[in-house]
């Protein structure tokens, strides 16, 4: 079997489990929760107005037995998505003792996505002891399922051109039992409308990163990955790599939201696309110098990005705009505000080697400490 961490787990994910979910199907509280719910009710899905569950008669959600040790997630993202928070917390919540109930849209059966996780359809749920929401078009459903409602906010929703405003947030935020942030201005914002707010920032699977191979190539690779869309600064970019035609430009991830003509068009900037998690450390490998081309602007303001513990953990050298959360790993983090910056610290970047000191700051951001942050809370 492969010495790959994330490879071993995606080999333990496919074995046969019939027995056991058999055995969960078989237990007399799933029975008896299929029973209670043998009057069909399903939720209609409606991005702009959350959920409504039509019941026979009227009325709230019929009571239904609350599972022990359990945890139902209203998921930000599918779990088969790009592979961040929402699962990593999940699976640490499974690997030490609970049941993860793993709410899809579009889920039609109930399915073990990993030891003791389950993608669930809407018409599947059960109730649980913690309710954990990530989305705040949930927080009505969320309301009813008989557990401890948990908000965790990872980022400032409105901030998406994709997103619509509403009162959503406002609502889970006051209603909420808990409300878990990942950075300080979201601490900010959230401490207006929640009562009990606590600060649980991102990690890293440090043993999955640490693996990285040192870069070689013969010419340098400047690097990024993750989502390329409108908060992307393309053209900070583009000038970066027209100033430096020696150096390698590698931007890896999807490339929805954001033009990027201007990088296409350029012989040195390489855009391969979306690639899987278990893959990023060898992409990671190639890349001399890692970048964040972010524009400035309330949702990157706000947000404290995965990648930067992911990529510390590979120690590799980093650029970034001065973001807060970013800015508050300087000066193991160098900070740039535009291109000619940019230019002087990756070029400093390219001549710094203190790889083991990036790695010792990864090794204390890991999503095990974050788990047992999020558990201490939630207890």
């Amino acid at each position: 079997m492969s010495d790959d961490p994330v490879l071993r787990y995606h080999a333990r994910m496919h074995e046969a489990k019939a027995s056991e979910l058999q055995a969960i199907k078989a237990s007399w509280t799933w029975r008896l929760l299929n029973r209670l719910r043998n009057w069909k009710y399903r939720f209609a899905w409606n991005v702009g107005r959350g959920f409504s569950p039509p019941l026979p008669g009227g009325g709230g959600l019929k009571p239904r037995p609350t599972l022990g040790n359990t945890i139902v997630c209203l998921p930000i993202i599918e779990w088969d998505f790009r592979f961040q928070r929402p699962q990593q917390l999940m699976l640490q919540f499974a690997r030490h003792g609970y049941r993860v109930f793993y709410v899809s849209a579009k889920a039609k059966t109930i399915t073990e996505k990993a030891p003791n996780v389950f993608e669930v359809p809407l018409n599947d749920i059960p109730n649980a002891e913690l309710i954990v929401v990530q989305h705040p078009k949930w927080g009505s459903l969320a309301q009813q399922l008989g557990g401890r409602v948990i908000y965790d906010c990872m980022d400032h929703i409105a901030g998406f051109t994709t997103e619509s405003r509403s009162d959503d947030e406002r609502q889970l935020l006051a209603n909420a039992d808990l409300v878990v942030v990942t950075s300080s201005a979201l601490e900010r914002e959230a401490r207006k409308h929640a009562k009990n707010v606590v600060v649980i920032r991102n990690g890293c699977d440090y043993e999955h990163f640490s693996k990285t191979p040192r870069a070689g190539g013969p010419r340098k690779v400047i690097g990024y990955y993750g989502a390329i869309s409108d908060w992307f600064d393309v053209a900070l970019v583009a000038q970066l790599a027209k100033r430096h035609p020696e150096w390698d430009f590698l931007l890896i991830g999807s490339l929805y939201g954001a033009d990027v003509l201007p990088l296409a068009e350029l012989p040195n900037v390489v855009l391969p696309g979306e690639k899987p998690y278990a893959e990023l450390p060898d992409w990671l490998g190639v890349m001399d110098v890692c970048i964040l081309p972010f524009k400035r602007n309330p949702l990157t303001e706000a947000t404290n990005p995965v990648k930067v513990y992911e990529m510390l953990a590979a120690g590799k050298p980093i650029v970034s705009v001065p973001i807060p959360e970013v800015a508050a790993l300087a000066p193991l983090v160098r900070l740039a505000s535009d291109a000619a910056e940019f230019e002087r610290e990756i070029e400093e970047a390219l001549r710094d080697d203190d790889v083991e000191a990036r790695r010792a700051v990864a090794r204390e951001q890991t999503w095990e400490k974050r788990f047992e942050e999020f558990r201490s809370a939630v207890t």
